[in-house]
């Protein structure tokens, strides 16, 4: 099922992902799980039990964390490649810091190799650890999406708050609100932790079990997060123990909404007194705080048309944005405006 492909770094990276423009394409239903392997505990080089897990589960996308790369000095093992050779999966590699003779961090094993990547290095700073998130672009049902991969302080609430601090503008960085993104991670944080609450204030939702709880069940710090809450549909997910590593995986089946048919979805999700009315080509809305305001236009089919504001910071009290009708073909549109990256309204409009 499979497709294995290696990934080198540097210069050949991007000629790799250049000549693979086509590669990365899924349906709009994946297999997404997020991995503590605890890598630096197989001392004797032997990764198969680590393998059998994610053989087991079968992703389509596997985030894994504290993986090494070649530093176990008695049996240097590339972890990522040879759980990529296992599995017949691509690997993208992210170094958190560099150990012993080799390095240590987060990585992917997926179906295809990713469209793009990119990688942000978080230094530890008062912490014990240098971190870092990377992400992997694919597209689901011919729409793009955005995963990544985290691994947060284990030392303190305080570090996590900071490494979310620079890892949610970094994500805002390279798109926009309304795009469909996927976090993972062992954030060493339970849900309603105070950090945990900075992803939950950007939109993001917890994937959850059929029982409406917050997995993981057991240590509570693994979770996958997704946004915005409109694009996606939690199809399933699990939490199996197993005994390969301290950690449990988490799994969970999603399922990417075609944009038209999470619009009107969204309608109904309007917040408080912000009630966005459009009239002669205009939206008319009232922001009760300051915030970071988008809006995109969308054809019903749910290609994206233009945007209108573009992740702008904007003051509190009344707002009128021109959609530019002169410059839209007459038609029908759905205004997906998000504040703060809460989808705020998906309004149907009529141009000219």
């Amino acid at each position: 099922m499979h497709r294995f492909h290696s990934i080198t770094t540097g210069a050949l990276l991007s000629i790799i992902f250049t000549g693979l423009s086509t590669m990365a394409q899924y349906p709009a239903q994946v297999k997404i799980i997020t991995y503590n392997i605890n890598a630096e505990t197989h001392t004797d080089g032997n990764y198969a039990d680590i393998a059998g897990v994610i053989k087991e589960i079968n992703p389509t996308i596997a985030g894994l964390q504290k993986v090494d790369s070649c530093t176990v000095t008695a049996k240097p093992v590339d972890v990522l490649k040879y759980l990529g050779e296992q599995a017949n999966m691509a690997y993208t590699f992210s170094m958190s810091y560099k150990k012993n003779n080799g390095s240590y961090g987060n990585g992917f094993l997926s179906d295809s190799v990713p469209k793009n990547s990119r990688r942000l290095a978080i230094p530890k700073g008062s912490s014990s650890e240098d971190r870092s998130a990377l992400e992997i672009g694919i597209t689901m049902g011919g729409e793009p999406v955005r995963v990544i991969v985290t691994h947060l302080a284990y030392d303190g609430e305080t570090y996590r708050t900071a490494q979310l601090q620079k890892i949610l503008p970094w994500i805002d960085s390279g798109g926009t609100a309304t795009d469909p993104v996927v976090i993972m991670a062992d954030f060493n944080a339970q849900h309603d932790a105070g950090s945990m609450k900075l992803l939950t204030d950007a939109g993001f939702v917890f994937v959850k079990g059929k029982n409406g709880v917050i997995l993981d069940s057991t240590q509570k710090i693994n979770h996958i997060l997704y946004r915005p809450a409109a694009s996606w549909t939690l199809v399933d997910a699990g939490n199996p123990k197993y005994t390969a590593s301290n950690r449990n995986p988490v799994w969970a089946d999603l399922k990417l909404n075609p944009v038209a048919a999470a619009a009107p979805a969204m309608q109904n999700k309007l917040s408080g007194d912000l009630q966005p009315l459009f009239s002669r080509g205009l939206l008319h809305y009232n922001l009760a705080s300051p915030a970071n305001v988008s809006l995109h236009l969308y054809t019903t089919a749910g290609k994206l048309v233009k945007t209108v504001i573009d992740n702008r910071h904007q003051e509190a009290g009344d707002h009128t944005a021109s959609i530019g009708e002169n410059s839209l073909s007459r038609g029908l549109y759905h205004g997906i405006l998000s504040v703060d990256g809460r989808i705020i309204a998906a309004t149907t409009i009529v141009a000219r």
